[in-house]
Parts: structure tokens; sequence; C-alpha cells
């Protein structure tokens, strides 16, 4: 009885990968890869069997399309791999460019012949059509694969509600007002608690008795009159975290107490400024006194605020004072600078102080002459007190500019006071709970959701030193450092704390950003989690550990040496 004919399935190309100097091409089936004689003609590894066509390329650019010819290939002929069914084919120099499109044209490849059976199978139709683009790494390549990413994943899209910053300044949408009755949606505690920092400048937290009673000292002021006592609120111009302590201190609090007297000393002597020039327009007076008054405000107001927006303080000193004060570089790094040194003679400064002394006329010598609207004790007495505002404010100019170096924001290190640094410490640990939520968004957008986050297991390179995990474990890991770990370290050991253990746990933790990017068993795990907007959230996620690491050089310290402690007793 006579044997069926086997049917013959034709040949097909299952994929194709471009890249600037190499094809590979993916057969269904094995291909005949022979290297010489009759089968050669038909064999995958002839490059005669390849036609190429590439507006970019300098080979590939003329039409019609052009064989490869075997001199511009590694070893003349492609490489066979994968039990005969891919086949690269390797160019000795890059043709081509990142984004290009290339159109490949196979012909005549055939596969294998099973042993006693029919013809071996051909390509349908003996030929196979495919176009691909470059990858590459250049922008072209990152903007196909976003787009490839955005048409394969939903965008998801949810409800975005951050509370206030307690950090953030009074105003407007800061979360600094309730209205009355409360805010729809709140219970009485929560509007209490916000009425609370409020008024004393401080997050409420029912662990810290005592950063509560620090705050409500600094607040009122007690004191006795006749027999009963009277308080008086201080208006708190600044709100800090006190969850790892953090206060305003150092350099700052020695400027914003200065400022502070300053301005309470001040305002006063402005509301009793009157002009001694007969001809001052009322208006003019009555505009320029305020005009101080708001800008001294905005001065101190700054000084309370962690960390100072150094635009505004130099705005408004040269605004008020007339030295224009700008942000450049010395010998010892970048500070601000005076561009033609500080004014401080009150008869010669410029600015809203120097035209209040103009048009009220009370100076005491312009052009080496008396003033000639000066007659009486009480007219110098007016003088004198524009002299004091006028001393007050170029002081503190002058003590800006010294402590500036305090202030300077940068991703280097600089000299920092640890209660203020505990501030921007704590704030960096609450972005990066929040980044860490955002890489799960991520991740849900991308069909890695938080079941299959659990059981995704994560190989890392040995580089890194680092057991495989979960990447839920990972996640975990780095929002439970933060939340709870590293601010009981900082709270149980300050400085030392810091250098000790706070610094080796983000060095640890940032190794493990690193190795959750660029797994060992990347082949394994989804594709979603090589698409850019994954990529993306680890990177900010990265981003932020760098920054909370280098906070903490700013104010971290080694545990000292007997040696060098009694050197320093010694003195």
């Amino acid at each position: 009885m006579p044997q069926p004919v086997k049917e013959v399935v034709p040949l097909t190309v299952t994929d194709c990968v471009v890249t600037n100097n190499s094809i590979t091409i993916t057969f269904s089936d094995a291909v005949n890869v022979a290297t010489s004689g009759t089968p050669y003609s038909h064999s995958a590894l002839n490059p005669a069997n390849y036609t190429v066509f590439d507006p970019g390329s300098a080979d590939f650019s003329t039409q019609p399309p052009k064989k490869i010819p075997p001199a511009l290939l590694s070893g003349g002929k492609g490489v066979p791999s994968s039990g005969n069914t891919i086949v690269t084919l390797t160019f000795l120099a890059a043709e081509f460019k990142d984004g290009d499109w290339v159109n490949i044209v196979v012909q005549n490849v055939q596969g294998v012949a099973e042993p006693g059976g029919p013809k071996p199978a051909s390509l349908e139709g003996n030929f196979a059509m495919i176009v691909r683009q470059v990858a590459g790494t250049g922008p072209v390549a990152r903007m196909t694969r976003d787009v490839e990413d955005a048409i394969s994943y939903p965008i998801l899209t949810e409800e975005v509600s951050y509370p206030p910053a307690v950090t953030s300044r009074p105003g407007p949408g800061a979360g600094g007002g309730v209205p009355f009755g409360g805010v729809s949606g709140q219970g009485l505690g929560e509007i209490a608690s916000r009425a609370i920092g409020s008024a004393l400048g401080w997050k409420p937290n029912p662990s810290d008795a005592k950063g509560f009673i620090g705050a409500l000292t600094q607040s009122f002021d007690l004191k006795e009159v006749e027999g009963h006592i009277e308080s008086k609120w201080n208006a708190r111009s600044y709100t800090v975290q006190t969850d790892l302590s953090g206060v305003i201190s150092g350099a700052q609090a020695s400027l914003y107490t200065r400022a502070k007297v300053a301005q309470d000393n001040c305002l006063p002597l402005l509301d009793g400024l009157y002009p001694l020039n007969p001809t001052a327009d009322p208006e003019y007076v009555t505009a320029l006194r305020d005009m101080a008054k708001s800008q001294i405000v905005e001065i101190v107001k700054q000084f309370g605020v962690v960390p100072p927006s150094i635009l505004r303080v130099n705005t408004y000193f040269t605004i008020l004072l007339g030295n224009r004060v700008s942000s450049g570089t010395s010998s010892s790094g970048f500070r601000v600078i005076p561009e033609s040194g500080v004014i401080t003679d009150p008869d010669q400064i410029g600015g809203t102080l120097g035209s209040l002394r103009d048009i009220y006329g009370i100076f005491f010598q312009q052009n080496n002459q008396d003033n000639p609207f000066s007659n009486s004790v009480d007219d110098e007495a007016d003088i004198t007190n524009f002299r004091v505002i006028s001393d007050y404010m170029t002081g503190l100019l002058q003590s800006w500019l010294a402590n500036y170096q305090y202030f300077m924001l940068s991703p280097s290190s600089l000299p920092a006071f640890l209660g203020t640094q505990l501030v921007l410490i704590s704030r960096q640990l609450g972005v990066i709970a929040e980044t860490v939520n955002e890489v799960r968004f991520a991740l849900d957008s991308v069909f890695i959701g938080p079941n299959e986050r659990q059981t995704l297991l994560l190989v890392f390179q040995d580089a890194f030193g680092l057991p495989a995990m979960y990447l839920e474990d990972v996640l975990v890991e780095i929002e439970t450092s933060v939340s709870d770990e590293l601010p009981r370290l900082i709270k149980d050991g300050g400085r030392l704390a810091i250098n000790n253990n706070l610094l080796p746990v983000v060095q640890t933790l940032m190794n493990l950003i690193q190795g959750t990017k660029d797994p060992q068993n990347i082949d394994a795990v989804p594709d979603g989690f090589s698409t850019a907007r994954v990529r993306h959230a680890l990177d900010d996620l990265s981003d932020q550990m760098t920054q909370l690491f280098t906070l903490g050089q700013q104010v971290g310290m080694n545990v000292p040496t007997p040696a060098a402690m009694l050197k320093a007793i010694a003195g």
C-alpha cells in the first residue's frame, strides 16, 4: 500500500531585527545553511538571496534595491544559530542609521528536507518582504519605543489629590486656611489639627509632646500684668516638620531672629516718620512708607521658610536698599555678592528707603550741607529714626551676604546645620515614599499588577551583590525604610547615625534600584517591565534616593576616635 505524501508547509519569516550593522532573520523552520556547492544557491547564508533598500544608507540607497555584496559582510556570508532557524548577516561597517526604515526581500531560501521526505520547503511565492526600523539608541529610537509602548499598553488615568504639603508657605491653595465649618469631607479632628498647626507653625504629632511644648512656647509670649497673665500670639511665618525633630537652626535661626527684631523695631518707626519737607506730596509719603513696610515684612518672612527663596531675598534687598545683589562665583565657590559693595550710609542708600528719605527730606547732610528742614530736636529725632531703620536693614543685608553659603541649594555637598537640614531630609523621605507608589502605578499600567509583582522574581547582576527578590518586596523594602526605619535611625543617633546608619542603608537601596532596572533575568520578566514608562519611574526613584544621600552627606559625622576626642579637649 503506497504511503501518503506529506504536505510541504511553506517556509515563513517569523521575525527580523535590524541594527546599525546587522540583519537577523528568524525563520519558521530550520533552513539550508550550506556554504558551498549546488545547495548554496538556496542557502540562507548566501548574501545574493537578500535584497536591501534604505534611503539613508551609503551602499543600499539606490533603486532598484541592491543585493548584498559578500565583500560588505563579515566572513563574506551569514552566520546560523538556534538550530539553523536564525541567520545573522553582520556588516563590516555601520550600514544603517538610528531610525532608518530598512526594506529587505528574502528570495530562493529553502528549508531542510527530512530524510526520505519530499522536496525542501520554500518561501511562499519564493520570496518574503520585510520592513523594519533600526532601533539604535538615539532620540528617534527612543521616540519610536515610546510610541510603541503607548500603542501596546493603555494610558491609565486616576484622580490625583495630594494633601497640602506641611512645609508649604501659607497662602491660598497651600492649605494654610480652613473655611468656616471646615472643608467638605473633613472630620472635626482633622480641622482642629490643621488649625493648631497653622497657629503654632508646627506639624501636629501625638507622639511628640516636646515638640508641641516648644512650638507653643515660641508662638505665645506670656506676661504678668496687674496680677493676671496676658498672652500675645507671635504669628509664625514658617512651618516645619517635626518627624525628625527638625527646626530652623544655625545661620538661618540667627538671621531670622535678627530680622524679626529689626521688623518689630522698624515698623513702628516707619509709622512715626513724618516729612520735614513742607512740599512733600501726601500721596507719595503714604505710598513710600507702606512700600517700605511690605518689603521689610517679605524679607523677614523668607528668612522663616525652609529653604528661603534666595531670589526673593536678593530682589527685595535690591528694591528696598538699592544695593544690587545677585548670585555669582568667588574663589571660595558660588555665593551672593553685591555688585558694587554694600552702601551703608543712610544719606547715600537708594531703593525705596532712599526715595522715602528724599521725598520726606529726612537726610542729615547732602553735598556736605546740613539739612535746611531740620530745625528742632523733634526734627532731628525724625532723621535719627530713619537712620535706625536704615542701619537695621543694611546690617541685615550684610549678615545675609556673610551666611549665604548655608542657603545655597546644590547637588553637591555643602555645609549645613542639622536642625534646618532635617526639615529637608524629612521632606525628601516623603517624596521617595510618593515615588514608590508612582512606580507601582506605572507597573499597573503595563499589566504588572499587585499579585504578579509578588511572584515576579528579580535576579540581580553579580556586581550588586544582592540576593534575588520579588519585585513587590523590593518596593516594600524601600517604602518601609523611608517611612519608618530611616526616620527612627536619625532621631535616635543624630549626626553619627546619618553617616554610620542612614548613608549605608541609602547606598544599599540605591544599588537595589539600579539592580531592579537591569536584572540578570531580564528575558524572563514581562515585556511591560522594559517599557519607557516603567524605566522612567525607576529612574525618578533612583534620582530621589541620590538626593537623599546628598542631603545626608552635608550633616553626617563619623564616630570620633579617642585620639581625636583628646585632641579636641586639649584645644
